[in-house]
Parts: structure tokens; C-alpha cells; sequence
């Protein structure tokens, strides 16, 4: 009898640490591709600073605009978007790993969601992003 407490105390205690585990992995990961999400919005922003500038400077030497002087700008802005696109899918990838090891519980549970800009994580449905404001919804 006393086996059997013993075992299901220690089953009991392996699943928590199966479970803090999992979590402290999952939350570390979400943190560094969110701060990567960060840290490419933060880079868009100065390109098209950059582009602002570059426009503005052509326009008032000659009072035309040529697209080709920021064309390699506008990819650059382009490729970092289908980055941070490709990295929101990655939380949610993530988000899923997690509550499949973990178990779903009853199921009623929403699955969580992730800002698409700054990759933000929600558990429950919002409109707006509080931290960048982008709509959700």
C-alpha cells in the first residue's frame, strides 16, 4: 500500500516537472521570437525612415521621385514582413507543441493567438494588439 502512494506521489511529482519544463522551455522560446519580431519591426521602421529621407532629398534636389533609388529599401522591408510572418507561425507552431504535450484539458480552451506584427501572444481573443495596436480581429 505504502508502494503505491509512494508511486503516485512520485508519478504526480514527475508530471510537474514534465509540465514546468515544458512551459519554461515553450515560454523562453516565445520570448526570443518575439524580441526577433521586435527587433525586424524596429529595422523596418528605420528603412522606411531611410526611404522618407531618400524621397524627400531627390524630390526637393529635382523635384522628381525615382522608385529605383529605394527599390533594394523595399525589398529589404518586403523580405523582413515574410520573416516576421514566417515567425508569428512559429509561436503558433509552438503554442500548439506545447498543448499537445501538455493535453488540452476540456477542450473548451481557445487556442491562442499571436499578433501578426510584433507576435504578441494572446490567450483569450482581442481586437487590437496592447502592445502595437494592430487590429486582431
Amino acid at each position: 500500500m505504502e508502494g503505491k502512494i509512494m508511486a503516485d506521489i512520485k508519478g504526480s511529482f514527475s508530471k510537474g516537472l514534465t509540465a514546468i519544463n515544458v512551459k519554461t522551455s515553450s515560454f523562453l522560446e516565445a520570448k526570443k521570437i518575439q524580441t526577433y519580431i521586435a527587433t525586424l519591426n524596429a529595422e523596418i521602421e528605420a528603412l522606411q525612415k531611410e526611404i522618407g529621407t531618400i524621397v524627400y532629398e531627390q524630390w526637393n534636389a529635382t523635384g522628381d521621385v525615382s522608385l529605383q533609388l529605394i527599390g533594394e529599401q523595399l525589398l529589404t522591408i518586403s523580405q523582413k514582413k515574410q520573416i516576421i510572418q514566417e515567425q508569428t507561425k512559429a509561436a503558433e507552431e509552438l503554442a500548439r507543441k506545447e498543448k499537445e504535450i501538455l493535453g488540452t484539458g476540456d477542450g473548451v480552451k481557445p487556442e491562442r493567438i499571436f499578433c501578426p506584427n510584433c507576435g504578441q501572444p494572446y490567450d483569450t481573443p482581442v481586437k487590437f494588439c496592447k502592445k502595437c495596436g494592430t487590429k486582431l480581429q
